[in-house]
């Protein structure tokens, strides 16, 4: 006749409480050594994106004035923080995009040169160069167009 064999019953059945402790240390320990490589890649993310839709706004702007055969304006006043393409003629506003601090793109800085701003005439080609930086802390990203309407980024 065999015998069955009884196993001693382990009395363990799950962590302590300096286990838990010490793993939620190593986990906040390495949380607090990413957060700042991830902000910073947001800041970045944001101005990249802030960056082609005024390259974006650029580009349409001499689509517009190739299409409608009227000249329009581009302008940025540094006190609302908008850039704005207008229609010469009429003054109507055809685009405008918030250039300052905000939940989507948390600029520090822009630069708009000329500060007059340029206007586009109906054979595609504008009054000057324009070049617009944006800034947020160390990351700076550059729109520039050409009197021919060639945008580039950098």
């Amino acid at each position: 006749m065999t015998q069955a064999k009884t196993h001693p019953r382990t009395q363990r059945g799950g962590f302590t409480a300096i286990e838990m402790i010490i793993v939620m240390v190593i986990i906040g320990l390495m949380a607090a050594a990413v957060m700042p490589r991830i902000s910073r890649v947001v800041a970045e993310s944001r101005i990249r994106t802030l960056q082609q839709g005024i390259a974006s706004d650029l580009e349409q702007a001499f689509a517009v004035t190739m299409r409608e055969h009227k000249p329009v304006t581009i302008t940025y006043n540094t006190t609302t923080k908008v850039l704005a393409i207008t229609d010469r003629a009429s003054g109507t506003v055809l685009k405008q995009r918030y250039l300052g601090q905000n939940q989507s793109a948390s600029t520090t800085g822009v630069t708009f040169s000329p500060s007059a701003g340029i206007t586009i005439f109906p054979p595609g080609l504008s009054t000057g160069t324009l070049t617009i930086t944006v800034t947020n802390g160390a990351y700076t990203r550059t729109i520039a167009i050409t009197r021919a309407g060639m945008v580039t980024k950098s």
